[in-house]
């Protein structure tokens, strides 16, 4: 037992006489570390002081680059310095180490510092505790200074850079290169961000915009920062003092966000910034001026000469709002960029004015665009609530946009206008305030404890939000009720001082009328004024008294030339639509008359409103002539407007599904009423049993006598009629074309015409969801009126008996 625990305790010590004679040659505490070197791998700069005077002076601004090797271990980090040729850090006026443009903290030996990996890096790198002198980096862009007390000088200085290995050693001797630089004297310009204030008035907020000039190659105009004084002068020239006028403060940019701006109000904040003074102002004419003088100090240090300029320092100006929805505010009318968008408010066409994409959504239907409020015949901003309903507001300030409308081909002028003269005071917008149905407006984003402002003149709540936030200047408006609402938004400027008018939208969103509650006749005017072939009088006494004099409902009427002339707002809609859904969608039926034939009339420009009206549950009649052919189907078939097809049953896409009568290239409107006067009754099928005859004699002279040959015509020939081989399938005929005899008269067709026209389909009923709707391609003003009316009863019976 005894022998063998010794022969253990040997076994063991051998043991480890082995380990530590094997460990010999390895890193450790039992050898020397080979500590890393480093040297500069840049071919600028001499390693000598002495070599300084055989080179030529280099560039102020160097990229350095240096690299490293451990034979033994890692390069883990490395320092950097620039220091004077006598290896002393650089130091101001006031005595304080400092580094050079772009590397600016340094240590009390001049290392540059930077943050620790996992700083956190908002915390500006002076103040921070996580920093230190080892980085990462294997180069870096160096500005040597090139200045004496500012001015332009060469200088010589070196550039030092070490590395430590991974167990935290140094290299022995640091890599060192002498740099003799210089640069030339800048220049420096100053206005500010909204352009030249030499000689101008502005208000008591402004931003300052400097500028430098500087000619050295390579390098360009860059600054380190700007340095500016404020005086006040009399009209002599003489400096005013004390109280009145400017401390001798020089401020420097270096500090600010933006080293070329500087951002002055009458606040000095306790002394700590610069501050604009009023100058004093008699009888309208300034008694002094205010004067900025101003310098550049570039990369190398050097201070530019200064420059000076003059400007008066004026209170009383304010901002101007614009809500960009096309209606006139204050005295100027902005362009429209409000667009609302839900089940009951959209467009299925894209405007080619428009030239930019606008909020939509896929349908099964198809694509729905988002459109501007409807203007109701009241003159109210209006639209169909939905729940889905989405308005998108934008809104801005005078003399934001040329022609004040963000619209293409507008550009963005952004000078802030004074609301009461028109004129610029040169200053921004730092807020906008927005309100919605008499409170703050509401933004979870924006809590209103943080950004809700009490307005102590007016005693108003506004939401604040910072101009640089997503919705200052636009906001997508959901969750409304049904009823009149109000969005007010006003901007606030440098001063401080908000649009005392602000603007407001006020709409109204009408709740949808169920087709079973709708009732009543509501009279579309399109036949514009012609004392020959529409006169007003006489055609409003058919529709608005004696078709429906013996209907026990109400009957209403608009006409669309007054609505154009009363109500109209040509950036709404195009300048196409005039008729309004929500002055429609209350009535059971809609009458729909264009009985002048020659006129365009405006049937397809109306398509928007019609198909909202019509999708709600409403019941159309239309009474339209020749001009169905040459403009209704030529206008839906240029900007697909599907209304002939989906109300109808007309194929629009074919430009022969509607006709007009033609001989040799002559048609009834060649001109009108002298050729083809075929059309003297229509015809009735399909469950319509009495006839409708023209009117003899007519209040239009031509279908009386014919015009050249003095003979009687009794007939007319401007009407249309559908190809009933491409009519569909759930499209009935109500009547046909009733054409005269054939015969050897100069106006009688010929055999092949009469078969040509004769029953043709001229009046069409079709029935899409609760909807029905009928077309008559002849002018019902122009017929027998006793047998009209009856058939328009018939028709208003169909409709509300039924339903």
């Amino acid at each position: 037992m005894f022998k063998f625990r010794n022969a253990a305790i040997i076994i063991a010590v051998l043991l480890v006489l082995l380990l530590i004679f094997s460990a010999c040659g390895r890193k450790g505490s039992l050898e020397t570390n080979i500590k890393p070197t480093i040297s500069i791998t840049s071919y600028e700069g001499v390693e000598e002081p002495a070599l300084i005077d055989s080179i030529s002076p280099a560039s102020f601004q160097q990229k350095i680059y240096w690299e490293a090797s451990d034979e033994d271990g890692v390069v883990d980090k490395y320092a950097f310095r620039v220091v004077d040729e006598d290896m002393q850090p650089f130091s101001n006026i006031q005595g304080d180490i400092i580094g050079t443009p772009g590397y600016e903290i340094v240590d009390e030996n001049g290392w540059v510092y930077h943050y620790q990996t996992g700083a956190d890096e908002t915390i500006p790198l002076e103040l921070s505790d996580s920093k230190t002198i080892w980085t990462d980096q294997v180069y870096a862009i160096i500005n040597f200074p090139a200045n004496q007390d500012g001015d332009s000088t060469d200088v010589t200085s070196v550039f030092e850079v070490k590395c430590k290995d991974n167990l935290g050693e140094e290299c022995e001797e640091s890599a060192i290169k002498y740099f003799h630089v210089n640069s030339l004297k800048p220049s420096c310009t100053v206005r500010s961000t909204k352009g030249d204030i030499a000689g101008k008035t502005i208000g008591i907020g402004i931003v300052f915009s400097f500028n430098i000039i500087d000619k050295d190659q390579f390098v360009g105009s860059i600054p380190d920062y700007f340095l500016f004084k404020l005086d006040k002068k009399d009209l002599l020239g003489a400096l005013i003092t004390g109280d009145e006028g400017y401390s001798d403060i020089v401020w420097t940019t270096k500090y600010e966000r933006d080293i070329e701006e500087y951002e002055v109000t009458l606040d000095d904040y306790e002394g700590t910034r610069a501050a604009l003074k009023l100058n004093n102002i008699e009888n309208s004419v300034p008694q002094d001026s205010t004067y900025i003088t101003a310098w550049a100090v570039d990369l190398a240090g050097i201070v530019s000469d200064s420059v000076t300029i003059s400007f008066i320092v004026k209170e009383g100006f304010y901002p101007g709002t614009l809500i960009y929805n096309g209606i006139k505010q204050g005295n100027i009318e902005p362009g429209n960029n409000l667009f609302a968008l839900g089940a009951n408010q959209f467009v299925t066409y894209i405007d080619a004015s428009l030239g930019r994409l606008i909020p939509s959504v896929m349908t099964l239907e198809g694509t729905h665009y988002s459109t501007p409020f409807w203007i109701s015949k009241d003159g109210e901003y209006t639209a169909i609530h939905s729940n889905d309903m989405k308005i998108y507001m934008k809104w801005g300030y005078y003399g934001e946009y040329q022609n004040n409308s963000p619209n293409p081909p507008n550009k963005k002028n952004a000078n802030v206008l004074d609301e009461r003269t028109g004129k610029q005071y040169f200053s921004e917008i730092r807020f906008y305030d927005l309100r919605m149905d008499g409170e703050a407006y509401y933004y979870a984003p924006l809590p209103g404890s943080e950004f809700n402002i009490l307005d102590e003149e007016t005693g108003k709540e506004w939401l604040r939000v910072p101009v640089s936030h997503a919705i200052a200047q636009q906001t997508i408006i959901t969750g409304l009720s049904s009823g009149i609402h109000r969005f007010e938004v006003r901007p606030v400027d440098l001063q401080n001082v908000p649009d005392k008018t602000p603007s407001e939208f006020i709409f109204n969103l009408f709740a949808p009328v169920p087709f079973n509650e709708k009732e009543g006749i509501l009279i579309l005017d399109d036949s514009d004024d012609n004392l020959m072939i529409s006169p007003e009088a006489y055609v409003d006494s058919l529709y608005q008294e004696y078709y429906f004099a013996d209907y026990t409902g109400r009957v209403d009427f608009l006409d669309r030339a007054w609505l154009a002339v009363n109500i109209k707002n040509s950036k709404f809609h195009f300048d196409n639509a005039e008729f309004c859904p929500t002055d429609l969608q209350s009535y059971k039926t809609v009458i729909y008359h264009s009985d002048n034939v020659i006129n365009k009339g405006a049937f397809a420009e109306e398509y928007d409103v019609i198909n909202l009206y019509l999708k709600g549950g409403g019941n159309l009649v239309f009474s339209i002539g020749a001009n169905l052919q040459t403009n209704v189907l030529r206008d839906v078939r240029n900007w697909a407007f599907p209304v002939l097809d989906r109300y109808f049953g007309v194929d629009s896409s074919d430009e022969e599904s509607i006709l007009i009568l033609e001989k040799d290239g002559v048609t009834a409107l060649n001109p009108p009423f002298f050729n083809l006067p075929y059309f003297i009754k229509a015809i009735p099928d399909n469950g319509f049993t009495e006839e409708i005859d023209l009117m003899i004699p007519s209040f239009h002279p031509f279908v009386n006598i014919h015009p050249v040959l003095q003979i009687e015509v009794n007939a007319m020939g401007p009407v249309a009629y559908f190809d009933e081989s491409k009519l569909d399938e759930n499209t009935t005929v109500i009547y046909r074309f009733g054409c005269i005899s054939a015969g050897d008269g100069p106006l009688d067709p010929a055999n092949y015409e009469y078969n040509t026209y004769n029953e043709q389909p001229v009046g069409l009923k079709r029935q899409v969801g609760e909807s029905k709707c009928y077309v008559f391609s002849f002018p019902l003003s122009y017929m027998e009126p006793v047998q009209v009316k009856e058939m328009l009863n018939q028709i208003i019976d169909e409709i509300e008996i039924v339903q």
